[in-house]
């Protein structure tokens, strides 16, 4: 997941959470506080913390000058993640703010990102081979690839620590999910492509279009097209030539006709994009 924007993670969606979201169990200081002597406040950078107490955090109230700490009844469960900014000390115990009054403890937080188990086929939607790693955090290169158009099985997700997704693809071999979709890619088709002026033809449709095999790719068909030198041009059909009606793998770009002087005939590859 290019998320990020993947921050997109891969924890399911009805257990994400985030600041806030108001606990709503009310605070009973006098029958469930911690003690201890004193306090430390430190302000963070903003942080991601996940919780991983399988029965759920506890949500505290702003520990006191004096350490006093209250525990509510509300908990956050297992596997959320919450941003953070502030945390106090209070003896051995640090506590992370996340919302007004509601803090969780150390013990019951982390600040890797769950791994959730999965079992389907997602796609490489690189042009390329993508390279696997050992983690999703800070792991090293295992000299082996994903290819790029093809599908693969995933069985585990999680973020790293820029909240970018990964995926496991089998024996921890770790893909950026920036590569990866649940769509198959569209087929490549290598064709031949020609370029012409519509405006020297007395056509104002502009330089936007291509002139295709209408029973190949209908008019309002958009086109991802690759040329030799790794220029990609998005264009939408809009028109078919008489050699295009008659050569049904043959493309005429529109373009400007000093460029299309220049442009000869080029091998290129097509997608159907839309």
């Amino acid at each position: 997941m290019r998320i990020k924007k993947i921050v997109t993670t891969m924890i399911a969606a009805s257990s994400l959470a985030f600041v806030g979201v108001s606990a709503t169990a009310s605070i009973n200081a006098s029958d469930n506080t911690v003690q201890a002597a004193t306090t430390s406040t430190v302000d963070l950078p903003l942080t991601t913390i996940y919780v991983k107490s399988a029965s759920g955090a506890t949500i505290y109230t702003t520990p006191s000058a004096d350490g006093k700490v209250g525990a509510s009844s509300s908990t956050l469960a297992k596997d959320t993640a919450w941003a953070t900014t502030k945390a106090i000390k209070v003896g051995d115990v640090t506590y992370y703010q996340v919302g007004d009054g509601q803090w969780l403890s150390n013990n019951e937080i982390s600040f890797t990102a769950p791994v959730v188990s999965l079992n389907k086929t997602m796609y490489v939607t690189a042009d390329g081979s993508v390279n696997l790693y050992s983690s999703a955090n800070n792991g090293y290169f295992l000299g082996t690839t994903a290819e790029g158009g093809v599908g693969y099985t995933v069985y585990e997700s999680t973020t790293d620590a820029n909240g970018q997704v990964w995926y496991n693809l089998g024996q921890n071999s770790w893909i950026n999910g920036q590569y990866m979709s649940d769509e198959k890619p569209a087929e490549k088709i290598s064709m031949s492509a020609t370029a012409y002026d519509p405006a020297v033809l007395g056509s104002s449709m502009g330089y936007g279009g291509v002139a295709a095999n209408l029973s190949k790719y209908p008019k309002g068909t958009q086109l991802k097209i690759t040329l030799g030198d790794g220029t990609v041009l998005n264009r939408t059909v809009n028109d078919t030539g008489t050699f295009a009606y008659s050569n049904p793998n043959q493309l005429d770009i529109a373009m400007p006709n000093s460029q299309a002087l220049q442009f000869g005939r080029q091998n290129i590859t097509v997608q159907v994009v839309g």
